[in-house]
Parts: C-alpha cells; structure tokens; sequence
C-alpha cells in the first residue's frame, strides 16, 4: 500500500520515518524522497527525521515550518505514533498543513498478546483528534501480508515464535492510511474579538441616524381624526330606576330573621350548640382546668445520657439528681450516715 502523495514546487516537506526498523527498505524510502524532491524542486525542500528522536525529545522540530508531514509510508509500517509524537508533528506543520501517514491497527479490541498493537482504526483517528488535527479520514484500511507480519515479529519485534504470532495475526492486524490536516490556525494564535467594535460602530450609525431623522413614535391615538365624532353621553345610558335610592324593607334580611350572633371560644351558653340563647344572659367561657404537672419520680427516673449515677459534675442543667451523691445504676438512692443529721449541733 503506499500514499497518493502529489506536492507542488516550492513546497517544504518533513519525511518521518524509522530506519532502525525499516532497514530491509531503506532503498523505497530513499527512492521516496527523491521522488517528492522532484515534486517540490529546487525552491522546495525534503527533510527526514526518524520518529525515535522526536519521541525521546532529542530533537525539536521548527514551528510552522513544513507544508506537509508524510510518516511512516514504507513497510513494514513498524512505527506506532504516540501523542507526543502527533503533537509534535502537528506543531511543526503551518496553518492548514496536511499529513499523510501509514499505522497498523487492529480489526478489534481484541488484543493480540505478542504484538505492541493496541489501537484499533477508531482509536488512530481519536487519537488524532486528541492532537489537535482536523478532517482526518482513513482513506484504506487492508490486511497486512503475512511475510509483512514475519517480518515483523523476527526484525522489528524480535518474537521468539514467529510462525505462531503469524499464524494468529494474520487477518487481525491491519495498515491504515490517514490523512489529516492542521487548522488554519498556529498553534498559541490570538485574535482580538471584534463584535465591541461593531456594537461602537452600530451606536454611532444609530445616533447618526436619530438627529438626521425624526424618531419613530411606536404608537399613538389619532387625536385630530375623532374630533368631528360623535361621544357617548353616560348620563344618557342610565335608566330612571337606576337613579331611584332603594328602599330600606328591599335591603332587609329575608324572612324578617335579626343577625346571629357569632358564638364565641368555649361557650357555655350553648348558641354554638345551635340551641335558643337568652341574649340578656351573657355569656361566660371557662376555660379548661389545667392538668397539674406530674412529680418527677427521682428514685425510678431513667436516665437519657446514662452520667445521672456519676455525680453532678457529669450530670445535665435538668437533671433530677444535682445535689445528691454518686450511686450505682438501678440503686435506689438514699441518704446515710451524717448526711442525715443537722450540721448544727446546738
């Protein structure tokens, strides 16, 4: 599988590769380069730099420097690019840079436990978007050969059993082609936000246009065309017997019966019963009697913060035992000894 990859002259290209893993085709990628030498020609450039120093930091690619980055784009497509690899690829690229990369995934998320692959197809593109690029598109998605696969597992993973990882990869690890491009903006970019200015220029336009044009009434009551129209007199529109004063029999209670008497709290006269009350008879509520307070037995108290039997520094405000002496839980307390004689003794 290889990239479609067409440059136009003056055009700066960053070639990423890994030639420890790739030296069996050292010759494809060095016949790569020439061709997008040729591409770009002489006002553009080609560079290489192998993606081991760019993971580790020893080197540190220029900023918005290259119009396009093609990685890994010769078998056996053994480079796995991490997100700082990503990240460092998308910094060098300029404003709306594209890129163009090969990486082995799988069919699943069914791992296989001899190869460094994890990612499937969605990860890779999830990945991408993680790094900041946009538009990233798989373009094909094909089964890698299984010499491809040996190749792998003898000189880039170094498998002790070759023929065995082959034989349970083949069909499950994948080469994806990629493409994906910067946004057309630098990475740290700022811009001034510029709807402060239109709302300024929007108020000096609309001031511009009230002194130059009267202002707009947004609604109001044609006064001269209801001059000549006739108005309703309201006198006219009351009748005699609304202006005759009622008559004092018409405002009173029907049946002839006096206002009831609300009857009040605790009544004892028995008009809330609904009985015939003598209205020269007062009336005089009682109140109900108090129940008294029930003595506070001190002997059979239950104790509520279990501290009543320790003695009053650990006893409550309310406590029914203050003043008394310490005693043992469920002991009846009593008075002995010289506690009960007089400290006077005449």
């Amino acid at each position: 599988m290889t990239l479609a990859l067409n440059f136009e002259l003056g055009q700066a290209v960053l070639l990423v590769s890994r030639a420890s893993a790739e030296a069996q085709n050292l010759d494809a990628l060095q016949q790569l380069r020439e061709t997008l030498a040729a591409q770009v020609g002489s006002s553009g450039k080609v560079d290489f730099e192998q993606v081991d120093r760019i993971e580790s930091g020893a080197v540190s690619l220029a900023s918005a420097h290259y119009d396009y980055v093609v990685a890994n784009p010769a078998e056996p497509w053994a480079v796995e690019h991490s997100g700082r690899v990503l990240a460092s690829l998308l910094l060098a690229l300029k404003p709306s840079g594209g890129l163009a990369m090969h990486e082995l995934v799988l069919d699943s998320t069914d791992s296989i436990a001899e190869s460094p692959i994890t990612r499937t197809k969605d990860d890779l593109a999830q990945q991408l978007r993680f790094a900041g690029f946009v538009d990233s598109q798989i373009t094909s998605c094909e089964p890698v050969s299984e010499s491809t696969l040996r190749v792998l597992g003898e000189s880039c993973w170094n498998l002790s059993d070759a023929s065995a990882f082959v034989a349970r990869a083949s069909g499950h690890i994948l080469v994806a082609a990629v493409t994906a491009k910067k946004p057309a903006y630098n990475v740290g970019a700022a811009a001034a936000l510029s709807f402060g200015k239109k709302a300024k220029a929007k108020n000096t336009n609309d001031a511009h246009v009230a002194t130059s044009q009267p202002a707009q009434k947004v609604w109001m009551i044609n006064v001269e065309s209801d001059d000549d129209a006739e108005i309703e007199d309201q006198d006219d529109l009351l009748e005699a017997e609304d202006l005759a004063r009622p008559d004092i029999a018409a405002l009173a209670r029907p049946g002839d019966s006096a206002p009831r008497k609300k009857a009040c709290k605790n009544c004892t006269c028995g008009l809330a019963s609904g009985e015939v009350v003598d209205e020269s008879l007062a009336c005089k509520p009682t109140d109900k009697p108090k129940k008294p307070k029930k003595p506070v037995d001190v002997v059979n108290v239950k104790s509520s913060c279990g501290s009543c039997s320790l003695g009053d520094a650990f006893r409550c405000s309310s406590c029914p035992y203050l003043g008394m002496p310490a005693f043992k839980p469920g002991e009846k307390v009593t008075l002995g000894g010289s506690m009960l004689h007089d400290d006077f003794m005449p």
